[in-house]
């Protein structure tokens, strides 16, 4: 009896890392079409599968540094600065803190560059 809860207990754990390595990959696949898409200029494709590969591996800061800057391009910076702080939080850096200020400074300078600023703001 031992033997057989033992057995099951293995079999278990192999089936759950064989599940686990294989959301890993996917998530992987995902985030390199997402890169395809935004290389070529489909950037609604790319934040689709950008999301995709946050969705399977929530860890994974590089899509969601490459998710920030996809969310900048469409001008969506509330969503960029959350996907850019989430990188930046899983994976200090340099790059991921540039990427931080510069959307802040792109949502500050938005109203003034679509017009929709209060006149005392205006140039």
């Amino acid at each position: 009896m031992k033997n057989e809860i033992r057995l099951l207990l293995l079999i278990s754990v192999i089936g759950l890392l064989i599940g686990l390595t294989g959301c890993s990959r996917d998530a992987q696949r995902h985030y390199e079409l997402g890169k395809w898409y935004h290389e070529k200029g489909l950037i609604n494709e790319a934040i689709l599968e950008y999301k995709n590969a946050v969705r399977l591996n929530p860890d994974f800061y590089q899509a969601h540094h490459s998710l920030a800057l996809a969310y900048t391009k469409k001008g969506w910076y509330e969503y960029a600065l959350k996907e850019a702080e989430t990188s930046f939080d899983l994976h200090p850096s340099d790059e991921g803190y540039r990427l931080i200020q510069i959307i802040k400074e792109k949502q500050r300078l938005e109203p003034v560059l679509t017009g929709t600023a209060p006149d005392s703001l205006k140039p």
